[in-house]
């Protein structure tokens, strides 16, 4: 398969490999946006998920934040005034959006208990995300879970032991307890351990992330042999359209594989005029709307 990824249909994703993944975003030139969605929390939308949401304003990846493994659903906002199901799975998800759908998976550092284990990185929870069909783990920590570079390290090692065939994206978007940390030394230590991506904060959203840097670290990420994502995960995802669009151009311009807009908006997405703003900057209008419409 050839296609970019703004060409993807759900048939066609429902057919693809790891490698074929990989392969895609590297062939679609810095135009793969990933969305990340907290499926703990009711959407802004009511009986509309926030996958669906995010998948109409142009994602092609989206990532389900606090998706506890062990008991996943997501959750529905307005299911009992409508009679419905109070909870979407992760099936559901996929087929409703018709994007590849990963989910964000927590490395911990020895005693730490203040997470649910569905969200940790546990072999389980790794063995889950294979069952449940999801097409990538995202090895990384939301804020205060004390997540570092070497834990994640850690954990890609046990998750390709336990899957050759799931995609893994590794890295950090923000401090995360234990505050940033733009170390290249570590990057072909994750290549070597088994990840596909590497992330890392996009320009102007963590202190002394700007575009050199970020340019620097994708350059390092590409000779190690990995594609490389540059992440809003600051909450500046609720910030102006026209940060937004700042922040697209310049990881576009540093290199990026793929541009991340977080969850910080209203309803565990980000604001949808701001997705369709990325999507915009980094692929145009042509690319962007075919994205939006295209979910069969």
């Amino acid at each position: 398969m050839k296609k970019r990824i703004f060409d993807l249909t759900r048939h066609d994703i429902e057919a693809m490999t790891r490698v074929d993944f990989v392969d895609c975003i590297r062939r679609s030139e810095g135009r793969t946006m990933m969305v990340e969605n907290v499926v703990a929390m009711a959407p802004p939308l009511d009986l509309v998920s926030g996958a669906e949401i995010a998948a109409a304003f142009g994602a092609d990846m989206i990532t389900l934040n606090c998706l506890d493994l062990l008991e996943p659903r997501a959750e529905v906002n307005g299911a009992a005034d409508h009679g419905s199901a109070d909870h979407f799975t992760v099936t559901e998800l996929k087929q409703l959006s018709g994007r590849i759908i990963g989910c964000n998976l927590e490395p911990i550092p020895a005693g730490f208990t203040d997470i649910k284990i569905g969200r940790s990185l546990t072999k389980e929870t790794v063995q889950k995300a294979v069952e449940l069909g999801l097409d990538y783990v995202m090895l990384t920590g939301n804020p205060g879970k004390m997540v570092s570079q070497e834990t994640i390290l850690d954990a890609i090692s046990l998750t390709r032991e336990v899957s050759k065939d799931i995609m893994i994206i590794a890295g950090k978007m923000h401090g995360g307890g234990v505050g940033n940390d733009y170390n290249l030394d570590i990057i072909p230590q994750f290549a070597e351990a088994g990840a596909d991506i590497m992330m890392f904060p996009a320009p102007y959203t963590t202190p002394g992330m700007n575009p050199t840097l970020a340019s620097t670290i994708m350059n390092t990420v590409h000779e190690a042999g990995m594609l490389g994502l540059l992440a809003i995960g600051t909450s500046q995802e609720g910030a102006s359209e026209s940060f937004i669009e700042k922040v697209a151009f310049e990881s576009k311009g540093a290199g990026a594989d793929i541009v991340h807009i977080g969850d910080g908006g209203y309803g565990g997405i980000a604001i949808p005029e701001n997705i369709m703003r990325m999507g915009i900057t980094i692929r145009g209008r042509r690319h962007q709307f075919k994205r939006m419409a295209n979910r069969r």
